[in-house]
């Protein structure tokens, strides 16, 4: 894959994500579980947000959002009715997918902004997949940290 189609599918994921965590936590009737979605909608746009400038600097096409949406629309009927440690364990095997992909875009990227870009695309992955296994009991500490931490996410969740 050529890294423009790359940082295409990398974009997409995000807004995916995004809309996947914000449409799950507007069913979510557990107050912690409605707040740890929103944050992790807020990663997922944030993380989308970064690689704006990519996008225009390069000319890469960033996808189709509205279907990309959509399919979120059709997967968060299936995960509102599943428990919600299947939703966490999916969490990470989609991060998983996602994180060659995001170090390969740090591999192909020949511009130092583009790379810091891809990085963050990585760490973004790293904690998300901490949040899961926080969640679940497979690491200690607070779900939530490694995502708030990140120097993309922390403004926005105080704005």
């Amino acid at each position: 894959m050529d890294v423009a189609a790359l940082w295409g599918e990398a974009y997409q994921g995000e807004v995916l994500g995004e809309a996947f965590f914000q449409m799950l936590s507007e069913r979510q009737t557990d107050p912690a579980r409605r707040h740890e979605l929103e944050v992790l909608a807020e990663l997922e746009r944030s993380t989308k947000l970064l690689a704006e400038p990519v996008f225009d600097r390069n000319g890469y096409d960033r996808g189709d959002s509205a279907e990309t949406t959509q399919t979120a629309a059709d997967a968060v009927e299936n995960a509102a009715m599943a428990p919600w440690e299947d939703n966490l364990r999916l969490i990470v095997v989609v991060a998983e997918s996602f994180l060659p992909k995001y170090r390969e875009l740090v591999e192909l990227s020949t511009d130092e902004q583009d790379r810091a870009v891809a990085r963050s695309y990585v760490d973004h992955e790293l904690a998300l997949m901490s949040y899961a296994r926080r969640a679940l009991g497979e690491e200690q500490g607070d779900p939530l940290e490694q995502v708030v931490a990140l120097p993309h996410v922390a403004p926005s969740l105080a704005g």
